[in-house]
């Protein structure tokens, strides 16, 4: 199952100090367990091509800003790009995600620091290049929120990694 979602590898989770005796704070393998569980369903959606799916753990409000750095604030925004990119420049791509950092600044929200990379691509986005070994590079900031015991993306927010100049 690894092989087909990608890669998922989890930092250290920071917790405020004072608060390691709040049982919240003992309990943050099950909190990084769900939060896993929500990152891999979205490589597992991306590389079926399934936007339906790849928005299912998105809050209806959902603050998402795409590699190109448009902004869009629904749930049905964020399916609908994604079901164009699918169908066009992203057709057939592989996505994996590794995480690089995770905090709880509270019990009931997580900042998930992703690098991401996505092979396979028909294309790119205008302005966006790949990296040296032909991958598409970016940096995201997921905000996820627990609400009724169920971890939803609340901002969404992807940048590409800019290949520095060749040194002359």
């Amino acid at each position: 199952m690894k092989a087909r979602l990608g890669v998922l590898a989890f930092g250290l989770t920071l917790a405020a100090p004072g608060l390691a005796a709040r049982s919240w704070a003992a309990g943050s393998e099950g909190r990084e367990a769900a939060i896993q569980k929500v990152i891999a369903a979205q490589v597992e959606a991306w590389n079926h091509g399934d936007a339906k799916a790849h928005a299912a753990d998105c809050r209806e409000d959902v603050l998402f800003t795409n590699v190109l750095g448009i902004t869009h604030g629904t749930r049905a925004a964020f399916e609908e790009r994604h079901a164009a990119v699918f169908g066009s420049f992203f057709a057939g791509s592989r996505l994996s995600m590794t995480v690089r950092g995770l905090r709880f600044p509270r019990p009931d929200v997580a900042l998930v620091d992703l690098e991401t990379a996505v092979t396979g691509y028909k294309g790119l986005p205008p302005g966006v290049r790949a990296a040296a070994d032909g991958s598409l590079k970016t940096r995201m900031l997921q905000v996820l929120v627990e609400d009724g015991g169920q971890w939803k993306v609340a901002a969404y927010h992807n940048v590409d990694v800019k290949a520095l100049p060749e040194p002359r």
